[in-house]
Order: structure tokens, then sequence, then C-alpha cells
């Protein structure tokens, strides 16, 4: 068993765990449910009222194109089963540290030195975890998403209740995004929740946080290395990240039952140091005076690791709140940081 120290920086030692695999999303022959166009909601013409009042979008257009969408199914199905939320770590973590993935990213790594050095110096945001977010999303921009990101927003923002609210905005972003870019409404493509390119921004982040790194007049998060290592450090600098900063060290627990109810507890540090100690939860290692979070991860079926998360930790949460997504961008950036010089 390697050494599970986890800290984001190189004075402390990068290390880490196996690999990654990210899968093309299987097609679907019944994807698109035929019931009704969504022109036929009352909530969807007044969307389209709200878009022409507050940004003088395209009626036509957009009458146009809510004509010929329909439910797609598959995206609710996705969006209520996602492995983050049900999958256990050590089964999780399986699908995105493998030595396949670690060797591609060190070669990624290799060829953008120079984007990656800019950006830490631009930034302040260590480069293993630029590459590592690249790996675990789309395979260094090899799965970027085949949906069609205009019928998964829709369906999400009127079909999807639990978070309608939140897809709608995003939908609105898009929207904007597709008008100010010059994209065709329709054809971009994505993952099944909307999110673009080889980062995985949602297209308010896209609107917000992509940068035109390469400076070559326009932001390109498909087919832009460049682009898309200075966007993910823009939102990593824009979300706190603390540069060389450790992120996450391994953690002894005497008596978890007695912690059990601050485990995997909110989304900041909320502990000091002293305060862990006291009841009985130590760093194995070296660690950070500041507060931390206490995570625990199913590491088998009958074992759980765990770990002090500092704020750079949840800085990645940002990117996607799941701890166990969390600790395997972290795993992986050690394991691409260990090998770097190979």
């Amino acid at each position: 068993m390697f050494s599970r120290v986890l800290a984001i920086s190189l004075a402390l030692g990068l290390y880490g765990c196996s690999s990654v695999g990210n899968q093309v999303e299987a097609q679907s022959a019944a994807e698109s449910v035929k019931t009704v166009p969504y022109i036929e909601l009352p909530e969807v013409r007044q969307f389209i009222d709200d878009m022409e009042a507050e940004h003088r979008y395209d009626r036509v257009l957009l009458t146009q194109m809510f004509s010929k969408t329909y439910k797609r199914e598959q995206v609710i199905t996705k969006s209520d089963n996602q492995p983050e939320v049900l999958v256990p770590y050590h089964k999780y973590r399986a699908n995105f540290i493998d030595p396949y993935r670690v060797k591609q990213g060190v070669l990624f790594a290799k060829k953008n030195r120079a984007w990656l050095d800019k950006a830490e110096h631009d930034y302040g945001v260590d480069w293993p975890i630029i590459v590592a977010l690249l790996g675990v999303e789309t395979a260094y921009g090899k799965v970027t998403g085949n949906r069609d990101v205009f019928t998964s927003l829709t369906t999400l923002s009127f079909d999807y209740p639990r978070r309608g609210h939140y897809f709608k905005s995003e939908l609105e972003a898009y929207l904007l995004l597709a008008r100010n870019q010059g994209w065709r409404v329709g054809e971009t493509k994505g993952s099944y929740s909307g999110a673009l390119g080889m980062v995985q921004f949602m297209p308010s982040n896209h609107m917000k946080l992509a940068v035109d790194y390469d400076q070559n007049g326009r932001v390109d998060l498909w087919a832009s290395e460049a682009d898309a290592i200075g966007s993910i450090a823009n939102y990593l600098r824009h979300h706190g990240w603390q540069y060389q900063q450790p992120a996450a060290l391994t953690a002894r627990v005497d008596q978890p039952e007695a912690v059990k109810e601050l485990v995997n507890k909110g989304r900041a540090p909320i502990h000091s140091m002293n305060e862990w100690s006291a009841k009985g939860v130590w760093a194995t290692t070296d660690y950070n005076a500041g507060k931390a979070g206490l995570i625990g991860l199913r590491e088998s079926e009958t074992e759980v690791d765990y770990w002090l998360a500092y704020d750079n930790f949840f800085t990645i949460m940002d990117y996607n709140p799941s701890r166990r997504y969390a600790m395997s961008v972290l795993e992986l950036a050690n394991r691409i940081a260990q090998h770097e010089g190979d």
C-alpha cells in the first residue's frame, strides 16, 4: 500500500494512488420521449417572454427550437443516479485512477509545461491539480460529451423540479453564450447535464471564468489546451485556491463512533488541530496548523479511511460537490506529479 499523504504542495511531497477512466456516455435508442414539444408548456412560453424582454433574444429562434425539442428521459435518469453520490469510494476512484490515466496525465503535463508554469505564476494554482481535473473530467479532452446541450438543459429546466431553477438559469446562460460566441443553438455538444468542453464548465461558469489564455481572440474549451488550463486555474483562484498548501492529509481516528457526526460534515474546515486531537483525531504526518474538516471514505467493503481536509479540498468541491470526486482529483494529481520526471 502506497503512502496516502495527500498534500498538494511539492514541499510536503505529492503522492497518490492508481488511475482514471472516463467512459463515453452510452447512446440510448429511446433517448427522447416523444410526448409533446416543449413549446406546448406555459412555463416555456413564459421563459421565451422573459428572454425577449430581458435580453432582447430572438423570439422566433426560441419558438422554433422549443417547438422541435422533446423531453430527454435519460438526462433525468442519470441526474438521479450520479456515481459521485451512489458509488463507494473504492469503486468510484477505480474509474479515475489507473496507470493509463496517470501516463496520459504525465504526457499532457510535458506537452503543456509552458502553459502550466504560466498558470501557476498567473493564478497561483498548483499545476498537478489543473492536469488532474482535466483527467477526471474528460480524460484530458478526449471525452467532452456528445449530447445536444440545449435539449439536456431544457429537460432539466422544465422536467426536473428538484433542481429546475438552477438548470433554467444555466439554460439562460447557454443561450446568451451561444449568441455571444456565434454558436448555432442546438448544435453545441456537451455532457448529459449541459457541461461544456474539456473542462466541463457549466454555461454560467464559461461566461464568467473561461479565459482566452492563448490570446487568439476567442475562448475555445474544446480544442485549446491553453484555454482549458487557464480557465481551470482562473476558476480555482476565484474559489480560493491556496498555492502550495495541503488539501488533505491522512488521519487516525481513535474512536470513530465518537466523531461520526463530524465526518463529512459541511463544505468548510470546522476545527483546529488542537480541537481535533482532543477528540482523538490525529494527522499521520506533518500537519497544517489551520482548521480542517474530517473526511471518511470507504476503502473497501469493511474499511473506512479518514483524512483531515483543508480549504483547498473544499475548493475542489466547488468544482464538483462530491468528496469522492475531490479525493480522486487529489490522488490523480499526486500520482501524476510523482511520475512527472519519468
